[in-house]
């Protein structure tokens, strides 16, 4: 999957100070995670296991740009502080797939030269059995990844069994459906299927492909 995501900074003094806006950027992608681990179902990226639980996400950031439109690098318009994020669907984050996700993460710091901001990692992995990717947004039951869910008709990324579970999901999810501009997803073939179009195409969350 791949989604575009928008969040609105309330305060502009933090535009240009990746000091303060890496915490308040983080905290609101955990927020909207609920959406987009809804969104499809995974198997493991890293050993086939069907319906991946849980994700780990590392990040290039470019915190430090300037406002939107405003002189940035090498003297173009800046295109607004910006991040990348890769989420990896684990079967289990405390074992070997886990062991993968974090080396991946790694390599990204490497291939990207992007600083790579936290702590999203806080390095401890417990037993706690965490919902399923695909699976209802607002009752998160295992057994709703085997029906046919209906995705909220806004962001088209939030799934639901029914009305009854999207409202009550909705006191969580009415300020992050405005944050989601895109969702596609890209097979193995590179086929794009479009939930939501968005207009810029700019690419702020990408989930690999199970």
């Amino acid at each position: 999957m791949e989604y575009d995501i928008a969040i609105p900074i309330d305060d502009p003094s933090m535009i240009g100070n990746p000091d303060k806006l890496s915490p308040y950027t983080q905290l609101r992608l955990a927020k909207v995670m609920n959406d987009m681990k809804s969104g499809h179902r995974l198997k493991c990226e890293f050993c086939g296991a069907d319906d991946a639980r849980e994700n780990y996400m590392t990040v290039a950031s470019h915190l430090h740009l300037p406002a939107k439109g405003e002189p940035g690098w090498m003297g173009r318009p800046s295109p607004g502080p910006t991040l990348t994020a890769y989420v990896h669907g684990v079967c289990r984050m405390n074992g070997p797939c886990g062991k993968h996700a974090r080396g991946q993460g790694a390599v990204l710091g490497m291939m990207t030269m992007a600083p790579q901001e936290g702590p999203f990692d806080d390095g401890n992995y417990d037993d706690t059995v965490y919902p399923k990717n695909g699976s209802c947004a607002g009752c998160q039951a295992d057994a709703s990844v085997e029906k046919t869910l209906q995705r909220c008709g806004s962001c088209k990324t939030a799934q639901y069994c029914d009305p009854d579970c999207q409202k009550i999901d909705w006191p969580r999810h009415k300020k992050t459906c405005k944050w989601i501009k895109g969702s596609r997803w890209v097979n193995s073939e590179q086929e794009i299927k479009i939930f939501k179009e968005n207009a810029n195409q700019k690419k702020s969350i990408v989930v690999p492909k199970a």
